[in-house]
Order: structure tokens, then C-alpha cells, then sequence
């Protein structure tokens, strides 16, 4: 299995995870938090904004230019 695969898989299995969250939230809404009640939460400052950005630009530089 080679290094691209194995990363593959990861990103992958990640992505399972995040959607399983994501539903899982919406089932017990009582107990859970959704994501974007999540990601408001954090980013109630305006520092806080400043960094999302930074570091979703930086993701994107860093992951996504080739």
C-alpha cells in the first residue's frame, strides 16, 4: 500500500467521522451541539473570525494548491 493510499484513507475515514457527528447531532439535539452551533460558538469574537481564516487559508495553501 503506498504513502497516497494510506492518506487516502485517512481523509476518508475522517470524512466518515465528520458525517457521523453531523448526523448524530441532528438525532439527539437535546445532548448535542450542532456543527454550525459549534463553529458560531468559537467564533464569536472577531479574533477568533481573524484565525478561522488564517488557518482555512493556511489548509488551502498547504492541502488543495498543486
Amino acid at each position: 500500500m503506498t504513502d497516497r493510499t494510506i492518506i487516502i484513507l485517512g481523509f476518508a475515514a475522517l470524512a466518515l467521522l465528520i458525517l457521523a457527528a453531523v448526523v448524530a447531532s441532528h438525532l439527539r439535539r437535546d445532548r448535542l451541539a450542532t456543527i454550525s452551533e459549534t463553529v458560531a460558538h468559537l467564533t464569536r469574537t472577531r479574533s477568533a473570525k481573524i484565525i478561522a481564516v488564517l488557518i482555512w487559508a493556511w489548509l488551502g495553501w498547504h492541502f488543495l494548491a498543486r
